[in-house]
């Protein structure tokens, strides 16, 4: 079959971008970028300067990996009275190609609380916090800001910080489009922190962007700090902690507020019976086989297969995995109770023996790039013999 890539269903746009225009955050971030940038230093980690964790240099495929992006360190220094005169708020956007429309737009933000912030006596940390949620890479250009915001420790401020955390949280779900709607009003939200009375300021910040060729999973420093102060290859990770020095002489970075991001790039979900709309029929279907109601059990098939063919949340790959994986556990089912088997399926079957979610369906399936081999899945193709 072909390789040919075929693009995911098409999604209604938003209001944020019917007229092909940038969300209001996405703006106003870039212009604070591009007026501070000299107090910055922002660097991509060398993979052989990363100790403790294993990155494949391998570069993404589209339709085929997925990617995620996490704050792996934040470190405040107390020299600012944070907390007091100053609100710490970690924010990200990214832009992507999902659903079939380009440049879509998912912003995030995080208060203190949000992040589990630790505060010590002379500084803040927080490690290792997801600021997106799963997203599949359909190719072209992925854009990435994130960066520090410091607010003025107004109450109403705190407030509304803690109003847009709680809402970013609503976004961050893995059946992501189902609550698109918030997108656009979250990053008004954050364009207002940036302006007019509110007084927020970018303090710490990164602008990046990847075409698939040049993207691949990595670690971002973002430092405050100029160029004349910070050594680019000095800088090491250490179990996603930011170290500076050489050879065994290195040690955490200390002395100036930074924070480090970790792009992720993998092929294996790991949430996927939070998938409802594919999660949930399959369980149907399953029920429905116990009780011996093969009709129920063949409608609740199709809409599995429907749903996960047209879920933008998954690469191409994996909607051709999912849909062979359902097929072939409802012939095992079948042939365990002794039911009809439907014509035009044959082939391997998947062991009960890891449960009865989506997520220990797949264990047994396919690796993503074997699936990919095989080019796109044809709704007709999918549903044939049922």
């Amino acid at each position: 079959m072909s390789e040919a890539l075929q693009p995911a269903p098409t999604l209604p746009p938003p209001s944020a971008h019917r007229r092909g225009e940038s969300m209001a955050s996405w703006t106003a971030i870039k212009d604070c970028f591009d007026k501070d940038r000299q107090h910055f230093v922002y660097v991509r980690i060398d993979p052989a300067r990363i100790v403790g964790r294993t990155v494949d240099p391998a570069p993404a495929r589209a339709g085929v990996h997925y990617f995620r992006l996490w704050l792996a360190d934040l470190h405040l220094s107390k020299e600012i009275a944070w907390m007091k005169e100053l609100i710490p708020a970690v924010h990200s956007v990214v832009r992507l190609d999902f659903g079939g429309r380009s440049g879509l737009e998912i912003p995030c933000i995080a208060d203190a609380s949000t992040l589990k912030a630790e505060v010590g006596a002379t500084n803040i940390i927080s490690r290792n916090r997801l600021l997106t949620p799963t997203l599949p890479f359909q190719g072209g250009t992925l854009a990435i800001q994130a960066g520090l915001l410091s607010l003025p420790g107004k109450n109403y401020l705190g407030g509304f910080l803690k109003t847009l955390s709680s809402l970013s949280t609503l976004l961050a779900v893995p059946q992501i489009s189902s609550v698109l709607a918030l997108a656009a009003p979250l990053g008004e939200g954050i364009q207002e922190l940036l302006s007019g009375d509110a007084g927020g300021r970018l303090h710490l910040g990164v602008l990046e962007s990847y075409a698939a060729s040049d993207l691949r999973s990595t670690y971002i420093a973002a430092i405050r700090a100029t160029a004349g102060q910070i050594r680019p290859d000095s800088l090491w990770v250490v179990d996603d902690q930011l170290h500076t020095g050489s050879g065994k002489d290195r040690a955490p970075l200390t002395g100036f507020d930074y924070m480090l991001l970790r792009l992720e790039l993998f092929t294996e979900r790991d949430d996927w019976d939070q998938l409802e709309s594919i999660a949930e029929p399959y369980a149907a279907m399953l029920d429905a086989l116990a009780e011996g109601d093969k009709g129920r059990a063949e409608s609740s098939l199709r809409q599995a297969i429907v749903a996960a063919l047209k879920a933008p949340e998954l690469s191409q790959a994996d909607r051709r995995r999912v849909a062979e994986a359902l097929k072939k556990r409802y012939i095992e089912s079948q042939s365990a109770l002794q039911l009809p088997v439907f014509s035009g399926m044959d082939g391997a079957t998947f062991s009960e023996a890891g449960g009865a979610g989506l997520g220990a369906l797949l264990r047994d399936a396919p690796p993503a790039e074997e699936a990919a081999r095989e080019g796109a899945l044809s709704l007709k193709e999918a549903l044939a013999g049922i």
